[in-house]
């Protein structure tokens, strides 16, 4: 098949991350992919498709989508009225820009599936009104719909418009269902793989981060306010008040909260404890020799630091940062998870991995049993099974699957 999967841009991220992996897998089951970039000005990840993709750009800004002002109605009266017009004159600008986009020679092409991968208002948007020519049309949520339908109603009319749709979550799906029994959708819960296990392990490197820094708690991700990293800092400094804990935390990643979160830990005497790794390439090295991972973000669609840790068998201490943490440690059965923003909680939670060598254990072996359901080839079966799903001659109206 000719699948066409459209990106509100191409920056460094997760999303973009998964994108190329599933292009790649997309490949490996024979099919051609063409990658639309909707902000030709982020473009940093283009390097993490295969040769075989062909990149495009087209601008779409997001403020062309009319569904984006869908929560206008609820500022008042006056707005109520003013997001029909601002529909309606969105919607006849689509048509027209849509046509002077059909210019380019690739958006002529005939595809039998065009994917909106970013899930954001303009891909949605540029899938829904048929910028490109496809039989049939899908989005990808990189969470549940009850997290995209408490952002927007616009959402889902959406999704209404497209009908197949991937979520990574079924969390409240049918709660979503219920209340808005117009939508007739076709949902596929399918997880992102994980290519980690093909990086080889520099086991000197290994013995050296454990001569170093002993048997340490490792978060790998971003140093920024989204991922809470001060209250990990914080459940840190509970243990060494309350038991005295000597154990380092390392923070591979690097961000804008770096200064801050570094002024903090130098503030309340904790840099011998506190170990600022940066951005890691070998970041393999550091899941083989870690004792425990953490991870503190408030919220997550599906963090792969999470996956990649079960591939190391490295037991898990977490926030319940919905719906992605339940969603792989399916509500604690493999890790241990706490309530976000909960220092002291997780700070107990650590405590307990640190000193009972039973528990310890039992989320090492549960959670690379766990690892097994995010492996490329399991991912590529289901993917492979969802797109000959929506190409049956069946009635495509009524499913909701999970």
């Amino acid at each position: 098949m000719k699948i066409v999967m459209v990106f509100d841009g191409l920056q460094t991220g997760g999303i973009e991350r998964v994108g190329a992996d599933y292009a790649r897998l997309l490949q490996e089951l024979d099919h051609e992919i063409v990658i639309i970039n909707l902000v030709p000005q982020l473009k940093q990840m283009e390097v993490d498709f295969t040769k075989e993709c062909r990149i495009v750009q087209c601008r779409y800004p997001r403020k062309f989508a009319p569904e984006q002002y869908a929560q206008l109605i609820k500022r008042g009266i006056l707005f109520k009225f003013a997001y029909p017009i601002v529909y309606s004159v969105l919607h006849v600008a689509n048509i027209v820009y849509k046509l002077f986009c059909r210019r380019k020679h690739i958006l002529r092409e005939q595809y039998d599936l065009a994917i909106a991968f970013s899930g954001h208002f303009n891909d949605l948007t540029f899938v829904k009104y048929g910028f490109v020519r496809a039989r049939k049309k899908m989005c990808w949520l990189h969470g549940s719909i009850m997290d995209y339908a408490l952002i927007s109603d616009g959402f889902l009319n959406l999704y209404q418009k497209i009908q197949n749709l991937v979520v990574l979550s079924d969390d409240y799906q049918g709660e979503v269902l219920l209340r808005n029994r117009q939508l007739k959708l076709n949902i596929h819960k399918i997880y992102n793989p994980s290519f980690i296990s093909e990086r080889k392990i520099d086991w000197a490197m290994v013995e050296k981060l454990q001569q170093q820094y002993g048997k340490f708690l490792l978060m790998v991700g971003r140093l920024a306010p989204d991922k809470d990293q001060r209250m990990l800092i914080r459940a840190l400094e509970y243990l060494i008040g309350t038991y005295r804990f000597s154990e380092k935390l390392l923070l591979v990643g690097d961000g804008s909260m770096r200064d801050e979160l570094e002024q903090y830990v130098n503030e309340h005497g904790l840099a011998d404890q506190v170990i600022f790794a940066g951005n890691c390439d070998d970041v393999q090295n550091y899941y083989k020799a870690a004792y425990l991972f953490v991870h503190s973000s408030p919220a997550e669609g599906l963090p792969t630091t999470l996956i990649e840790a079960l591939f190391y068998r490295l037991p898990i201490v977490s926030t319940d940062s919905r719906p992605g943490v339940p969603e792989i440690l399916q509500k604690g059965k493999y890790g241990k998870i706490v309530p976000v923003g909960d220092w002291k909680s997780f700070g107990e939670a650590v405590y307990l991995m640190y000193k009972n060598e039973e528990v310890y254990q039992q989320m090492k072996n549960v959670g690379a049993e766990r690892a097994q359901a995010f492996l490329p080839i399991q991912i590529k079966m289901e993917l492979e099974k969802m797109i000959a799903s929506i190409f049956e001659d069946i009635d495509n109206t009524v499913i909701a699957k999970s």
